[in-house]
Formats: C-alpha cells, structure tokens, sequence
C-alpha cells in the first residue's frame, strides 16, 4: 500500500507538472521522428485496437471509479481530467495507467472518455527516446519528466534541489518513468500520440 502512495503521488506530480506546461515541451526528453515499417503501423494498431476494446467500458466514468481509478489534477484544455488506476507503471496496453476525459453535458455521468495514456520504464537510447518501447519512436511521442518535488496536497515544483525539497517536506523524483498520451477515443488534429489534444476543451 505504501508503494502505491508513492507511486501515485509522483503521477500525481507528473500531471500537475504536463498541466502547468501543457503547451510546453520544456523538462521533457523528446525524440526526432524516424520512418515507421509496415510491421510497425500493424502491430500499433493492433495494440490500439486492444486498447480501445478494454476501455470501452470506462466510456461511463462510474465504472472506472468502480475499478480504481481516481481523479487527480485539474481539468487541462488540451489534456482533460486524468484519473489514475490501480496498474503501476508495468505497460499492458489492456490496462492503461491513466484515462483521460474531459466534461461533457450530453453524458450522463457528466464525463467523455477521450484517450488514455501509459507510462513504461526503460532506459533511454542514444535517441533520447526508450528502448524497446511498445509504440514505436516513428509514431508515439514518449517522454519523462524531471527534478520533481510533490507536496502532501499534490502541487509540485520542478525548481528545487533534492535537498530543497525535503527541506519542504516534500517527495523529490529526479526523473519519472516514460509516458505517452494515446487519443483513441477522441481524435486528434495532432496525431494519435500528441501530447495534447486541441479538441478536448
């Protein structure tokens, strides 16, 4: 339980840091583009498929919450509301790490699905992307953030030492684990994976 806390007060700092910058690519390790083989397109959209038959039930926000999931953050034009599940950072396309919704009148329960994202540990390639990441560098737009420092009432500083820090009584992360944005449940102008989505308001 304890390693749970942890794990999801540092998403909790990865969001509040993506929402105060979501515009932004500052603090973020980003890859260059690179050609993507035919295998390549298959298989991502096989995985989005998979994605999209697992979460089909978390179109309606009650079901997520009944299986763990929880708001946390604000609600960020571009990003939504991000609710963060009970799955760690272990990457399994089937159970996403965080779901995205943004508020919508014409659902019942007041919310819409629109994406969902996932992080993954790896180490990082002479590309500044991960290796061997499940969604191809030519396609997905991975990155960590760092030098994090997370408060008990979930606000976050990425301008503090370590020592700063703790100073505060706060939790330092120096480097998340990878995370990627997947809208495939309310497309996006930029792209499946881009960081944000101009059409979630």
């Amino acid at each position: 339980m304890k390693l749970r806390t942890v794990g999801l007060s540092i998403i909790a700092g990865v969001i509040l840091a993506v929402s105060s910058t979501a515009q932004q690519t500052t603090g973020h390790h980003m890859g260059t583009s690179a050609p993507v083989t035919f295998a390549e397109l298959e298989n991502t959209a096989a995985l989005l498929q998979s994605a999209r038959r697992a979460t089909e039930k978390y179109r309606d926000v009650l079901v997520a919450e009944a299986d763990g999931y929880h708001a946390i953050g604000p609600d960020v034009p571009g990003m939504g509301i991000h609710y963060v599940g009970p799955h760690g950072s272990n990457f399994d396309v089937a159970h996403p790490a965080i779901l995205l919704y943004e508020k919508s009148a014409e659902n019942k329960n007041g919310f819409s699905l629109v994406g969902v994202s996932y992080l993954f540990n790896a180490p990082e390639g002479s590309d500044g992307q991960p290796l061997n990441a499940p969604f191809p560098k030519s396609l997905a737009n991975w990155h960590r953030h760092e030098n994090l420092c997370v408060f008990a009432d979930n606000s976050v500083k990425s301008d503090l030492s370590a020592e700063q820090c703790g100073a505060k009584g706060g939790r330092f992360t120096a480097e998340t684990q990878w995370m990627v944005h997947a809208w495939i449940w309310k497309d996006s102008p930029a792209g499946v994976f881009s960081s944000t989505n101009p059409e979630v308001r």
